[in-house]
């Protein structure tokens, strides 16, 4: 993707929050004031970290129900949230988050109106499907993105990946039917959003999939960590070293993504007291899904607690954010030169494991760019 076009989007790093988790532990039910209230807070705390925080609920297949605001378009609270300048990308529900007697085709095609005749609905996207695996999946993934293009040829459809289909093979080797998954989903996805997991430490191979991609359509490239990649490669798994941590972000600005999705920052095991013993999900690796603790876990507070890790996290979206305005100037190309010179970053396996060369490298760039 050329310079002029990552520098016109805004960089959006999406996390998702459980709102069954916190229904479990805060002990609200689904759509009473008390849950509306959860919501609301959790979500504008996460705002202060530079997230584009969406609330999540799976279903069978990993077919998921994505959505940033839990209220309806035409409330009051949609703008507000939507409108909010802190806000890179918000998820639009392709179903009903409240049950209601409106019909499901009904209430998609009114949100979608309502929503297209606002300024903000270019932060506007759908993520409906994690992971598809096989040619069902992939198709019925594709049937729902045409009906919500029915209504909005202009709306972007997010679907995370890191094979093609399994039971339809796109081409004669995993990677390659990887890389050919744009081309199977083309037109009904706009955020092709891949694993990093897949790509290890072959750098080379982005080239192959930002080649693929048609960014004069609108199309962009996000990525996300999830139990993999593991160490050296950079994640936010606990026990990770805090460069390790950051460099999350720093890896995301020399590959060239728009955009960063996570899976989840409350996701531990289900408790139903607030102030339950916070534990991790089994079978995932420490910290997998989980960014910041309920306050009752520790005081009589009822604001959330922020890991270190997601302190990490802020930073290496500021490092980032750097970079961008650093690029600006004098180029992408010399922004990666720079990260690379002051040995901030080289690789998912070859990074700084101090944090002087990052103060060195933000020196540089405060004094390139104070002119």
């Amino acid at each position: 993707m050329s310079s002029a076009y990552l520098a016109s989007l805004p960089f959006t790093d999406a996390i998702q929050i459980s709102d069954t988790v916190i229904e479990d532990r805060f002990g609200v039910q689904h759509g009473t004031a008390e849950w509306y209230e959860e919501l609301d807070q959790h979500f504008k705390w996460l705002l202060q970290y530079r997230i584009s925080p969406y609330f999540c609920k799976w279903a069978d297949g990993m077919r998921v129900l994505t959505y940033t605001c839990p209220w309806p378009a035409d409330h009051p609270k949609s703008d507000e949230y939507f409108s909010d300048p802190r806000l890179a990308a918000y998820a639009v529900p392709y179903s009903k988050v409240i049950s209601s007697n409106v019909v499901e085709k009904d209430y998609l095609q009114k949100q979608v109106e309502i929503l297209r005749t606002k300024s903000h609905w270019r932060k506007a996207y759908f993520y409906l499907w994690d992971e598809p695996l096989n040619f069902e999946q992939y198709d019925s993934l594709r049937n729902m993105a045409s009906a919500i293009h029915a209504y909005a040829p202009d709306a972007r459809i997010l679907t995370t990946y890191y094979t093609g289909p399994n039971d339809a093979p796109l081409a004669p080797t995993p990677f390659e039917a990887f890389v050919k998954v744009p081309s199977f989903l083309r037109p009904h996805t706009q955020i092709y959003c891949t694993s990093e997991w897949v790509l290890g430490n072959r750098e080379d191979l982005v080239k192959d999939i930002i080649a693929e991609l048609q960014p004069e359509n609108g199309e962009e490239w996000w990525t996300y960590v999830c139990m993999g990649p593991s160490d050296p490669h950079p994640n936010w798994h606990l026990g990770m070293r805090g460069t390790q941590h950051r460099a999350v972000m720093w890896r995301v600005w020399k590959e060239g993504g728009t955009g960063f999705l996570y899976w989840g920052a409350n996701c531990y095991e289900k408790a139903t007291a607030a102030s339950a013993e916070i534990r991790f999900r089994h079978g995932l690796p420490p910290g997998d899904g989980v960014l910041y603790y309920p306050g009752e876990v520790f005081s009589k507070s009822h604001q959330p607690v922020a890991s270190l890790r997601l302190e990490r996290l802020l930073s290496g979206l500021q490092d980032f954010e750097y970079l961008k305005l650093y690029a600006s100037k004098y180029g992408r190309e010399e922004s990666i030169s720079l990260l690379e010179r002051t040995g901030v970053y080289f690789g998912p396996e070859r990074y700084t494991v101090e944090h002087m060369p990052v103060d060195v490298m933000r020196g540089q760039i405060f004094n390139a760019c104070r002119s």
